[in-house]
């Protein structure tokens, strides 16, 4: 099976400001996931809480960004650059047999920058604004428990979260554990 390999010339773009932006995203294929493999440089490491979070990112708004690859002639695989731990979940969690990929027509170097500049592109959540978000689904009824759930959060993170915003609010009607109770020694 030869694998399919966009020709950049080809693809859909639009102008800016800057000039002209390919828009490889708009020609994704669905392949045998036994044709994709990961590459043997991604410096980057998920762990398993956040691994469920996005299966159940990927169960609840579906499969949004494909996995970007290279097509390896000497392998005969796709090679993913970008979305090794979305091509995982389809994999061992979801136990798929396809899987929607783009293919980018990138040397050793260009895909190793490419990886890179994805992971590093993604940014990291700021503690100020996870509690301003964990406060609007507070009041908006979403439970603890499912804000931990849904968030892919420990509940002590949700109540850590809660306390930065100052509002006593948030912990009305909060069920608490017993702590433990003095015992007189004498």
């Amino acid at each position: 099976m030869d694998g399919v390999v966009i020709d950049m010339e080809t693809v859909q773009t639009i102008k800016c400001k800057k000039g002209e932006i390919k828009l490889p995203c708009m020609n994704p294929i669905i392949v045998p996931i036994d044709k994709v493999q990961a590459n043997n440089y991604n410096p980057n490491e998920v762990p398993k809480n956040n691994m469920k979070l996005l299966e159940e990112s990927i169960m609840s708004n579906g499969f949004c960004f494909a996995v970007v690859t290279i097509w390896d002639p000497d392998l005969e695989k796709y090679v993913i650059i970008d979305g090794f731990h979305r091509y995982t979940i389809f994999k061992d969690y979801l136990k798929a047999n396809e899987i929607p990929i783009v293919v980018l027509n990138h040397d050793i170097t260009k895909r190793m920058e490419a990886t890179v500049q994805f992971n590093r592109a993604r940014g990291v959540h700021q503690t100020e604004r996870m509690s301003d978000l964990v406060r609007a689904l507070h009041e908006q009824g979403v439970s603890d428990i499912e804000i931990a759930e849904k968030l892919g959060m420990e509940i002590e993170e949700v109540y850590r979260l809660k306390q930065l915003t100052g509002i006593a609010d948030l912990f009305k009607n909060q069920q608490y554990s017993r702590s433990w109770e003095m015992i007189d020694s004498e």
